[in-house]
């Protein structure tokens, strides 16, 4: 699951989009690692089923939250809120993040090969790039060009905005193409996926509770 959550954080244009749900587990297809995104519009949320008890990520006007369950509590918390604190307290390396995130992309290259992911019928790709650690990279991508997997990559390139405030150049280079994304690598791959209108109530947020800093931080330590 923390895999996918990073490669989701890092590989996550400002527009509204239309509705859609959809399940991704890892590389190696493991249900346990699933990770279920649900958007309409400009609102995403993200769950994570194995470990539901400890909340969810949502995002909406703009901005990314964490939604926990702290301590019996319900609270509330900006994601660069978190990411600065847990970075403070040890207990996260930001750093880490630089292997997924992508300075710049050298080539994609079509392989000849196809591949059916999520009942959909894509195409296999080459991905050679360069991450922020300055890595060179290759990867294989299972790419469509069906609306719905065009619109799970800008969902996901939406969230890389918000969270780190910059573009994804390989999500860049696939709209340039038209495609959207069904895998990527070992990092990730879709398990289902569909244009099905989330609840409303999917997208609420909770009402802020008083000292939310210190409350993570004697959870952290």
């Amino acid at each position: 699951m923390r895999r996918i959550l990073i490669a989701l954080l890092a590989s996550l244009p400002l527009a509204a989009f239309a509705d859609g749900q959809a399940t991704l587990v890892d590389g190696d297809g493991d249900p346990n690692s699933a990770v279920v995104a649900r958007w309409a519009g400009d609102q995403l949320r993200v769950d994570f089923p194995e470990h539901a008890a400890r909340g969810y990520l949502l995002m909406r006007d703009g901005k990314g939250h964490v939604v926990a369950n702290i301590s019996g509590q319900t609270v509330v918390l900006g994601i660069r809120d978190v990411q600065s604190m847990l970075s403070q307290l040890g207990g996260a390396d930001s750093s880490q993040l630089g292997s997924y995130q992508a300075q710049s992309v050298n080539s994609l290259t079509a392989t000849g090969e196809t591949q059916t992911v999520a009942g959909i019928l894509g195409e296999v790709y080459q991905l050679d790039w360069v991450n922020s650690d300055g890595e060179v990279r290759q990867d294989r991508l299972v790419l469509s060009a069906e609306q719905p997997a065009q619109e799970l990559l800008g969902v996901f390139d939406r969230y890389q905005q918000v969270l780190t405030g910059h573009a994804d150049p390989v999500a860049a280079t696939l709209r340039e193409r038209g495609m959207g994304i069904l895998r990527f690598g070992d990092r990730f791959e879709v398990s289902s996926l569909s244009s099905a209108t989330p609840a409303p109530a999917t997208f609420a947020l909770p009402s802020q509770s008083g000292g939310l800093q210190d409350l993570l931080r004697s959870v952290v330590q």
